[in-house]
């Protein structure tokens, strides 16, 4: 049986990927192998599939990336994986830098850039040659993934990149004619835009994100409102606070950016709530809020991460983001969704321009935007179709 290499990080991009290999596994397409960066690999172990890391490529004669590895790892405030694959990565990653540019250059571009810096090609061919592929397929995330497309092009082994969003940056390679043999994309408005870059129409075909396929069971959406009646939330207007961090700076502008607006947003929806006798509000804290403490107010719900999000969707009434992937997943759910301007990322998700969000405003416009909402039809069923079996149906021309 043919094997298709799958490649992606961890959280919402390994998750569009999983679905997809559970159906060419499924149905007896193809063996499904992946190469699990960052979080990725528990998710991908709990699947039942096998697994590699950047850990898993060292080889003899790596002993000097493995040092530089060991330094740039030792620097870290914190590690979302073990210490061992973090210098795998970091040590594999700098030496390619070093092998493409030169070790001077490299080092500038690695003080510019930290990890942002990284390519790795050469170690992506590494994983190639051990897996020996029929198939690349990566997400259109710019280090690993990249290379990995990169890479099999090289090689002449075909690729197709899944695309989460709206290829805000990633644009910039997505556009090459010869980067993957097919790009998936979210909507017809995203597949608009790579073909007025310069991509051939038969090389974009709008899919979905698989993702967020679980929305649409009819399972998640009665659990969803039985969630709603255990919380005592019938008859109230439920809003949901998707809360995320800002950063202090843009990753490829380098745009300063406002660290307070998520706090001061959860504070005006304090208020918001406060005033209006029918509303509920919830808060979900991003993971990476880390230890920092939310309180709720009256009529506030604080959302723990053991409650499944696509069941609190299908629970609530609309949505509060700012550019959280959380507003398309509660438009697919039925949600209305409200988007706060003023992140340093709200130009790449253009929510509303993009049919997602019901408004697009600043912090002092949330109350109005909130009462001007429309209400939710619980009762209209969805014309959405679920995105894996598109991407695993595309993927079946080279198995």
């Amino acid at each position: 049986m043919k094997r298709v290499l799958f490649v992606s990080y961890g959280g919402g991009h390994v998750r569009m990927l999983l679905p997809v290999a559970r159906l060419l596994r499924d149905r007896g397409w193809a063996e499904p192998v992946f190469l699990g960066l960052t979080t990725a690999r528990a998710e991908v172990e709990a699947a039942g599939f096998n697994c590699l890391a950047f850990a898993d490529l060292v080889r003899s004669g790596d002993e000097a990336a493995l040092a530089k590895g060991r330094e740039l790892a030792s620097a870290l405030a914190s590690h979302a994986i073990s210490f061992d694959e973090s210098v795998a990565y970091l040590g594999l990653s700098y030496a390619d830098l070093v092998v493409d540019h030169g070790e001077a250059r490299a080092a500038v571009l690695y003080g510019e850039k930290g990890r942002q810096a990284f390519l790795p090609l050469h170690t992506l061919e590494r994983a190639l040659a051990r897996v020996q592929p029929a198939l690349v397929v990566a997400t259109s995330a710019p280090r690993a993934e990249r290379a990995a497309i990169v890479a099999a092009r090289r090689q002449g082994i075909p690729s197709v990149c899944l695309v989460d969003l709206f290829a805000a940056y990633e644009i910039e390679w997505l556009r090459e004619p010869d980067f993957a043999d097919l790009v998936c994309v979210l909507n017809g408005r995203v597949r608009d835009r790579l073909v007025a870059a310069g991509r051939s129409p038969e090389e974009v075909i709008v899919t979905g994100n698989p993702a967020f396929d679980s929305l649409l069971d009819p399972q998640v959406r009665e659990r969803g409102l039985a969630m709603r009646r255990a919380q005592g939330w019938d008859g109230k207007r439920v809003w949901l606070w998707a809360s995320q961090v800002e950063p202090p700076r843009h990753v490829a502008t380098g745009a300063v950016g406002d660290t307070q607006l998520p706090a001061r947003i959860t504070r005006e929806l304090r208020r918001i709530t406060a005033s209006t006798p029918d509303l509920q509000s919830v808060i979900r804290p991003h993971p990476s809020d880390g230890d920092s403490r939310i309180e709720a107010g009256p009529r506030q719900h604080l959302s723990t991460r053991g409650e499944p999000l696509h069941e609190l969707l299908h629970a609530c009434d609309g949505v509060v983001v700012l550019t959280s992937t959380v507003g398309l997943e509660a438009r697919l759910a039925g949600c209305a969704v409200v988007q706060v301007t003023g992140s340093l990322y709200t130009a790449d998700a253009p929510y509303l321009a993009y049919g997602i969000a019901h408004a697009a405003v600043p912090i002092e416009g949330l109350a109005a935007a909130i009462a001007q909402a429309p209400a939710r039809r619980r009762d209209a069923g969805t014309a959405i179709s679920p995105a894996a079996p598109r991407v695993a149906q595309a993927l079946v021309r080279w198995l």
